[in-house]
């Protein structure tokens, strides 16, 4: 799967894709967040969560394009492709060898988050 992948461009060369249970975690984490009308024809709470997100995926389909659109990160979780934000303190080398303080992944827990080589955050 992932070699057919590797045929069509990322929209971050050098990094790997982002995993199916990567993104459903940051959906459902965004949902958590959302206060909506409760859908009176839904099975459960999170299936009316569901429906609501579709709702609003098709609402941004109909938009125009937004040229301005980029991914917003510099490190990827090498566990499960969550892309994030590297804090990179003033005094601290993005370079250096992350065994000496892991990063933990908001989405697996993993502690396999490295930067992203500058120049690779191209969207």
């Amino acid at each position: 799967a992932i070699s057919s992948l590797r045929a069509r461009r990322l929209t971050l060369p050098g990094c790997e894709p982002t995993s199916d249970q990567a993104k459903e975690f940051s959906l459902i984490t965004a949902m958590r967040s959302w206060n909506m009308l409760a859908q009176p024809v839904a099975c459960c709470r999170f299936h009316s969560y569901v429906k609501d997100l579709r709702a609003s995926a098709k609402r941004l389909d109909r938009r125009k394009c937004l040229q301005t659109f980029r991914v917003i990160a510099n490190a990827q979780c090498r566990s499960c492709g969550m892309l994030c934000e590297w804090d990179v303190d003033e005094d601290e080398d993005e370079d250096r060898d992350d065994e000496q303080e892991p990063r933990y992944c908001a989405c697996c827990s993993g502690r396999y988050i490295r930067p992203i080589p500058r120049g690779k955050v191209s969207l």
